[in-house]
């Protein structure tokens, strides 16, 4: 039984393993063949046409001054006083004393000068009477007889000794050193106390009317740019202008300015022409760019010049270009069509294109990896998106100043609860006149409060009917509650009149309410704030709104 067991059960497992295979095969779910759709690359084109229009011309350069010069010291002596903007980097004005020297040698040598030009002018007088008394003898026939060639001498002696006293004057003169110009100092070498001799130099200012930047042009930019290379060109030709951009703080400013020559020759170490533009006034503050920083010198910034205009010219995209001189393009059976064009110019963002497209051509600028002409395409139109400013951060607790909305802030905020303890310190710092004053200035407040809730209040025909001297008791309609829109300042003073209301007894009401009076509503206008003061106004209040000022 045993040897017929261990023989049986491999057989029956085979045969249940077929059965089950069969079963499985024949359950097996049919294939459906579906056509295979393969959908076209997406690309992204821009329709291009031709225009009239002037060709940028993109560069860069550094800002340097117009005009610059070195401080050099024409006299000798100790440096007694400076003056507070001769530092690296203050601005001073034209006129303005920047230097003084000690004058005390050029003092003495003044009264010695002095001193020689009386003695030579005695010598003058002398000779001049000498030769007045020997012109009136007849014998005397030579010059040197008559006393001529002696006052010429004394004369000239006395012209020397004046030019010697305009010089040493000249030279103490020269001990003050003035501004010559509205500037800036670039450099500044000097301390009070230190000794300067002729020669040395004492610092470096530069003028802040023009800045200029050197900008490298090559051939193919210079083909585009009228350059003023002739003289008569410099004074006739209507010069290029040229737009300045620098990155500054995360945001770009530019400075409009014009190109005013080209240097002498072409560059020996890198084949370019350079030329010079300018910008007047750099350091000014434009409206139109709040924030605008100075264009100080050596500044690196990036320059458009405005090149030549030419007629029927295509703009495209610099990304569309494909092996230096050939775009892809699509055409009205959504195919690939390969176009080879003649490039006028290569800009940074842009090329600009003479022949080789039609208007209406759509331009393909998606990169694609495999592209064969005549492939078809689905294609869909560039988009230009417009990123949103971001708004400015402000610390008003009641909101921007261009909407009356409060910000939601909790009575746990660090500036509600600075807010707070400033208001109670200037309640403390009142005399008692101020205080009586602002206390019965809030129950004029709540008594007009009162009668506009009592005016307001809706009355039945039957307690119109009776008698006005008994008032009857009136059941008001349950009041609902209804969500209060307040700042954080006037939640935290509401608050307060609050909890006091429950320790001071409140004076009989004139008519008997069933329901008890609503709380203090306080609302305030963000926008009315004037000098540092918020304006509050009371809507409603309770009697224990005076109790709880008191």
């Amino acid at each position: 039984m045993t040897k017929a067991l261990k023989f049986l059960l491999p057989v029956a497992a085979i045969a249940l393993g077929i059965v089950v295979s069969v079963v499985l095969f024949m359950s097996r779910p049919k294939v459906e063949h579906k056509p295979l759709n393969i959908k076209p690359p997406l690309v992204t084109v821009t329709e291009v046409r031709a225009t009239s229009q002037s060709i940028p011309v993109f560069t860069r350069g550094t800002v340097t001054p117009g005009t610059e010069i070195q401080l050099m010291s024409e006299v000798s002596g100790q440096v007694l006083e400076l003056s507070p903007n001769f530092a690296n980097g203050g601005f001073f004005r034209k006129g303005e004393v920047l230097i003084k020297v000690d004058p005390i040698e050029y003092e003495v040598n003044i009264k010695r000068a002095e001193a020689s030009k009386a003695q030579a002018y005695q010598a003058f007088l002398q000779a001049k009477a000498e030769r007045d008394a020997r012109s009136k003898v007849r014998n005397n026939s030579s010059a040197l007889a008559k006393y001529e060639v002696q006052f010429n001498q004394a004369k000239a002696q006395l012209e020397a000794a004046e030019a010697e006293l305009q010089a040493v004057k000249l030279q103490r003169d020269r001990t003050t050193v003035r501004a010559p110009f509205d500037g800036r100092v670039r450099l500044a070498a000097l301390n009070v106390g230190q000794y300067v001799r002729p020669g040395q130099q004492m610092g470096s200012i530069y003028a802040v009317d023009v800045a200029e930047v050197r900008l490298p042009l090559s051939d193919r930019q210079l083909s585009l740019v009228d350059v003023p290379n002739r003289f008569q060109d410099a004074l006739t030709r209507k010069l290029p202008e040229v737009t300045l951009t620098e990155k500054f703080a995360g945001r770009t400013y530019t400075w409009k300015g014009q190109v005013v020559r080209a240097e002498g020759g072409v560059d020996e170490r890198n084949r370019l022409l350079y030329v010079v533009a300018q910008v007047h006034d750099p350091y000014a503050a434009d409206p139109n760019q709040p924030g605008r920083p100075e264009l100080v010198a050596g500044s690196f910034v990036e320059a458009t010049i405005d090149g030549r205009r030419f007629e029927k010219v295509f703009e495209v995209p610099r990304k569309a270009l494909r092996n230096s001189s050939q775009l892809w393009v699509v055409d009205g059976n959504s195919q690939l069509r390969e176009r080879d064009v003649a490039i006028i110019y290569k800009g940074k963002d842009s090329i600009y294109i003479s022949s080789g497209l039609q208007d209406g051509d759509r331009v393909v600028l998606s990169q694609m990896d495999i592209a064969v002409d005549g492939m078809t395409v689905r294609t869909k139109a560039e988009e230009h998106f417009e990123y949103e400013v971001e708004p400015e951060k402000t610390d008003n607790l009641f909101g921007s100043a261009q909407t009356s909305q409060p910000q939601n802030l909790s009575l746990n905020d660090p500036r509600v609860q600075q807010m707070a303890e400033q208001a109670k310190k200037a309640y403390e710092n009142l005399d008692d006149s101020q205080k009586q004053e602002l206390k019965e200035s809030a129950q004029e407040l709540v008594q007009q409060a009162k009668n506009l809730q009592a005016a307001l209040q809706p009355k039945s025909r039957d307690s119109a009917k009776a008698d006005p001297v008994k008032p009857e008791t009136v059941e008001a309609p349950p009041a609902q509650e209804e969500p209060v829109s307040m700042s954080p300042l006037a939640a935290q003073i509401a608050e307060d009149l609050a909890s006091d209301e429950s320790a001071v007894e409140p004076p009989a009401p004139e008519v008997a309410v069933k329901q008890p009076l609503p709380k203090p509503v306080i609302s305030e206008t963000p926008t009315k704030q004037s000098g540092g003061k918020i304006t509050i106004s009371i809507v409603s209040a309770p009697e224990p709104l005076v109790e709880a000022v008191q």
